[in-house]
């Protein structure tokens, strides 16, 4: 996942704000927003602490990360009347079609072996 996440970066840095794909690289490219998307698209709807303990995520960060996501229309966000309380995220339409371009992505990255660190420069030997 992380070698996805790098190349969305990349792509989101070398993207002008007259690229079509500029803004959705600027949402998808934010810490921990592809990571969570990819969470709840295997598994969906999750409660906001499944997904903080299983992205180890401090909540002020997920708080800010879910909401923006809901904002977009990506997430849906429901919460209970109970003690303790409890909140819960599921994709919208939206969200769930983000699904194919995970796909696509993976495939990408299956096709040209991604790996998941760039490759630094070799020092020369002298």
């Amino acid at each position: 996942m992380s070698g996805v996440i790098e190349v969305v970066e990349s792509l989101k840095e070398e993207a002008s704000l007259n690229c079509p794909y500029g803004r959705l690289l600027e949402i998808l490219g934010k810490p921990h927003t592809l990571s969570i998307l990819y969470s709840l698209q295997i598994d969906s709807p999750l409660r906001f602490t499944k997904i903080q303990k299983s992205l180890g995520l401090q909540p002020k960060i997920l708080t800010t990360r879910l909401q923006e996501l809901v904002d977009y229309e990506l997430l849906s966000r429901k919460s209970y009347n109970e003690i303790p309380p409890r909140v819960d995220y599921e994709l919208t339409t939206k969200g769930k079609d983000l699904g194919k371009l995970f796909d696509e992505l993976r495939a990408w990255s299956n096709k040209y072996k991604i790996p998941d660190r760039p490759r630094g420069r070799r020092k020369r030997a002298n």
